[in-house]
């Protein structure tokens, strides 16, 4: 997209209940209180006027709710997920589709308040976003302390994601950040926003259409003689072949931008799947030979603002950095057959749509639509989220696994008042509850590490 630039701004607006700008008359007795009621997948999560955040507004005490103390994870004095001990150190790899959130997050440094390293007890290793199922292998081989994946580890429908002699049920698996991903390319000025059905795509990657003039692309963006499609098939000849990326490597990303095409196709192409494995297109069926391979979104990003032709798959937040400015971004039709770009408001859509229930089992939100309006509601076809992967057993190194567990707490919630800033979208509330229920399962021994009290 041509006019986007990355904005630091602080996010001025109530995100997912978690940030709330008070007016002078209710600053002395408004308190933001998260509830959780346990064995059920929902969450309240109110600000309200009341001395004690003990009670669920409206609910008896006899009612059996469970609650949170009102600070935790809101990032002010009292705290606990601030409360580390200290002289640890944390290594944090996987998905470079979220590495610009925890790189953001994980730090000292910048604006006060803004970054989780209480009293700098904390030091972290240097995130390079080696891929989704670089960070799933090595959390469960034991070098990492958290291991970020878009595709979490499943025995579900043979999703073969889950490492040789590894039992998922020994790990907690959440998500911690909703975002988007763009089919993008780079033609040159004056070119952005062309559209591409989910059928033209997957013909580029099977090989069938090699051209960028060719009709099929040409008639969905006006005809020969207008609009888009008059302006692509007056490219110069050594702009019209199609030059197709993928990842080097697996790739969640990867897998997002398979599973779209197979949900948004009604499958694809004979002998193709989704590779949910390895997330690596040319293991998998496509027509390889034209492919070039690229490393992490940060390569494909590169590649798609350096090379005239290309064409790929990238997550939204690479499109704020402003040297990658020159990146065209494809229009995509959403399930009701709207034509729409890319936007936080398209993906927190697409997070609506795909419901509250939101499991390793069970995550896929490519391809909906609204319940309600859809016509007039855009849900951004290609939205996902992405996971935290963290040993339950961390008795080996409960210090270690302590701090762990308070940034991933810290992260799915006050850390999501700054997603906006870096390109996605808060997570809603019940899945902020369900990743918090999944953290108090991480244990040393029998202890929990993060209580509700």
């Amino acid at each position: 997209m041509k006019k986007l630039t990355q904005s630091m701004v602080a996010v001025t607006m109530m995100v997912g209940g978690l940030l709330t700008v008070a007016t002078p008359s209710m600053a002395t007795t408004l308190k933001n209180c998260y509830y959780l009621f346990p064995n059920t997948p929902k969450a309240v999560s109110l600000a309200v006027k009341q001395a004690s955040c003990t009670t669920a507004p409206g609910v008896a005490a006899s009612s059996g709710s469970a609650t949170f103390s009102s600070i935790l994870g809101n990032n002010k004095h009292g705290d606990r997920d601030l409360s580390t001990p200290t002289g640890v150190t944390l290594n944090f790899e996987g998905s470079s589709f979220v590495q610009p959130l925890i790189t953001a997050l994980d730090t000292t440094g910048g604006t006060a308040g803004t970054f989780w390293n209480p009293s700098n007890a904390v030091s972290f290793g240097n995130y390079t976003g080696q891929g989704s199922t670089y960070g799933r292998t090595n959390v469960t081989g034991g070098s990492l302390n958290v291991g970020f994946s878009d595709q979490p580890m499943t025995n579900a429908n043979n999703a073969g994601t889950v490492p040789l002699n590894v039992t998922p049920s020994d790990y907690a698996q959440l998500p911690v950040a909703l975002g988007g991903a763009v089919v993008a390319y780079d033609l040159g000025p004056a070119l952005d926003g062309l559209h591409l059905s989910s059928a033209v795509i997957a013909a580029m990657y099977m090989g069938t259409i090699t051209k960028w003039d060719d009709a099929r692309i040409v008639n969905l963006n006006g005809g020969p003689t207008k609009g888009l499609g008059k302006k692509l098939k007056a490219l110069p000849t050594q702009y019209k072949t199609i030059k197709p990326l993928e990842r080097s490597s697996g790739s969640g990303t990867t897998f997002a931008f398979t599973d779209y095409l197979n949900t948004a196709n009604g499958g694809l192409p004979t002998g193709v799947t989704a590779g949910p494995s390895s997330g690596v297109l040319d293991t998998k069926g496509w027509a390889a030979a034209h492919f070039t391979p690229v490393s992490g979104n940060a390569g494909m990003a590169t590649a798609l603002s350096s090379t005239i032709g290309t064409v790929g798959y990238l997550e939204y937040s690479y499109l704020l950095v402003p040297y990658n400015a020159p990146i065209d971004v494809a229009m995509l039709q959403d399930k009701a057959g709207v034509w729409i770009k890319p936007s936080l408001t398209s993906i927190q859509n697409a997070a609506n749509a795909g419901g509250n229930t939101i499991t390793p089992d069970n995550f896929s939100i490519v391809f909906l639509q609204a319940a309600k309006n859809p016509k007039t509601t855009p849900v951004w076809p290609l939205a996902t989220y992405s996971w935290a992967i963290i040993k339950k057993d961390q008795s080996a190194n409960a210090a270690a696994g302590t701090a762990a567990v308070r940034f991933l707490d810290w992260l799915i919630h006050y850390g999501q008042t700054q997603a906006n800033s870096q390109g996605f979208v808060p997570l809603p509330f019940a899945v902020q509850n369900y990743g918090r229920h999944q953290l108090m399962k991480v244990k040393n021994g029998a202890t929990a590490l993060l209580t509700a009290n």
